[in-house]
């Protein structure tokens, strides 16, 4: 028998895997990014014994885990909801968020080790994209931007009028790049400063209109894309630019 371990965990993707089966991606506490089989997968909710759990993308769950004997797949023996996504799941806008930070982290994070520090601002980002009132607008920029503090690369605060930020190296420059790939223009460079080493409440007050939003946002998934290849695979950020 192999030997169980508890966990939090956060839903990232399932994919249908056979007849009746699915494979779940979850984010846990205890181990880092992990995939679970589970054969009793029904209208979107995992059945572990006399327990139904909602695995929507965000749904936060406890598990009862377990490694599997016959594949590199673990299980779930126990399952339960600590916290119900209340308005989330309910809101268009939050849902399209929701659906690109899940996949965000599903893309990018690979590791199968414990990082309680992300994994606390990973829970954290969710209750406070759930519970959140006002404009929500900016909330995928903050996400994004603070992840890169996990994988060691968060921007370097070090901008200058008219600056350029450089994807390769981190921070901002003066001398205006030949290589307009590798840099992001001098508007939106601006506007990326406006984030950095900010609150998520000062980041949700930032004003912006949406085609500034949209410009933000794909130079800041190529910035992610020059240190990980899978943020070009993105394909949620379409949604955020239609509504933002």
């Amino acid at each position: 028998m192999s030997e169980t371990y508890k966990s939090r965990a956060i839903v990232l993707h399932t994919i249908k895997y056979g007849d009746r089966g699915h494979i779940v991606h979850l984010y846990t506490e205890a181990l880092g990014r992990r995939s679970y089989y589970v054969g009793g997968l029904r209208n979107g909710r995992l059945t572990v014994g006399r327990s139904k759990i909602a695995l929507q993308p965000l749904s936060v769950i406890d598990i009862v885990g377990y490694e599997s004997t016959r594949s590199d797949l673990h299980r779930i023996r126990e399952a339960t909801s600590p916290y119900l996504l209340t308005r989330l799941i309910f809101d268009i806008r939050k849902s399209a968020i929701a659906l690109f930070i899940a996949e965000v982290v599903y893309r990018m994070v690979r590791e199968e080790a414990a990082n309680p520090l992300f994994f606390d601002f990973f829970e954290g980002a969710v209750k406070a994209l759930d519970q959140a009132e006002g404009n929500i607008a900016n909330f995928h920029i903050f996400f994004l931007l603070e992840m890169t503090r996990f994988m060691g690369y968060y921007p370097a605060d070090n901008y200058t009028e008219d600056g350029f930020f450089d994807l390769t190296k981190g921070e901002f420059v003066v001398i205006k790049p030949q290589n307009n790939d590798l840099f992001m223009d001098s508007r939106t460079s601006r506007l990326l400063s406006l984030f950095i080493g900010r609150s998520m409440s000062q980041a949700l007050d930032i004003e912006m209109g949406r085609a500034d939003r949209v410009s933000l946002l794909g130079r800041l998934i190529d910035f992610l894309a020059y240190h990980h290849d899978s943020a070009y695979k993105i394909s949620s950020i379409k949604v955020l630019g239609e509504i933002f």
